[in-house]
């Protein structure tokens, strides 16, 4: 089979949902915004039926760039809290001796951590890893005290490990499983997890066969979500494992990616017509 950046692009025979992970997919990281030829992307896609089903390891306080109006479901934490509508319709936190175990080694200095819960999340401490992630999300995350993380459901980790470190984690942990989008960090996240649980159970909910969805996304965490579907774009600007996963390859989030790949797919022509 022919590489996805050299594969010619076919029309889906039905498309009745988009999913669109968010950081580097949605959001460019370098203007802080979605690009105006995204947004048109998403208004012409719902304008013509297409639900659109937000996929990302961020979850609602942290997608204050994001318009949510615009949008049917969601699938957050990277698929450990899933919304259909208004309806919470999966809960999936980590196991709380999986969350004691990283507590303690964030207190003997193994790594640092932000911990995430549903409502709110906070970092264990600051480093020179912890500040690049917030220079490249345009995120400012909040000191706290991390034993209370043992009080509270924890959804997912941001634990602060470079590439060939996660043994660090799952090492002392039971019930974790890593993915990772930046060399910056791993997500943590229930072993039961991930984006294609949380993109089949959208599918169920709205009655959705794989070949009726196209996901749209950069990083290694998008990976199990493109198998769950039947059709997956990789952004021009994603990781070597995402664009050799997905069924094509777009431009970057920058120039058009979202828009040319809806073109390209024959779900609206260049005019925006559908």
């Amino acid at each position: 089979m022919a590489p996805a950046e050299r594969r010619a692009w076919k029309t889906p025979a039905r498309v009745r949902a988009a999913f669109f992970d968010v950081d580097g997919t949605l959001l460019s990281l370098a203007q802080n915004r979605v690009p105006e030829s995204a947004a048109a992307a998403l208004t012409r896609l719902r304008d013509s039926g297409v639900a659109l089903v937000l996929a990302t390891g961020r979850t609602h306080y942290l997608l204050d760039k994001i318009d949510l109006t615009a949008f049917d479901a969601a699938v957050t934490f990277n698929g450990q809290l899933v919304e259909v509508g208004d309806r919470v319709v999966h809960s999936n936190p980590l196991d709380p001796e999986d969350v004691a175990s990283v507590v303690r080694q964030v207190e003997q200095g193994a790594f640092e951590c932000l911990f995430m819960e549903r409502d709110r999340m906070y970092l264990s401490g600051s480093n020179e890893l912890t500040r690049a992630m917030e220079a490249l999300t345009h995120n400012h995350f909040e000191l706290a005290p991390v034993e209370q993380a043992l009080e509270h459901d924890v959804y997912q980790l941001n634990v602060f490990l470079a590439p060939g470190e996660e043994h660090l984690l799952l090492n002392q942990t039971a019930h974790v499983k890593t993915t990772r989008w930046s060399d910056l960090f791993v997500d943590g996240m229930p072993d039961a997890g991930g984006k294609d649980v949380g993109v089949r159970i959208v599918m169920d909910e709205l009655g959705l066969a794989p070949e009726e969805c196209v996901a749209f996304g950069d990083g290694g965490n998008d990976v199990d979500m493109f198998g769950a579907v039947g059709t997956s774009v990789a952004m021009g600007n994603g990781g070597a494992d995402a664009r050799a996963a997905a069924t094509y390859v777009t431009d970057d989030v920058d120039t058009d990616g979202i828009w040319n790949a809806c073109v390209r797919l024959g779900l609206f022509d260049a005019a925006g017509r559908v």
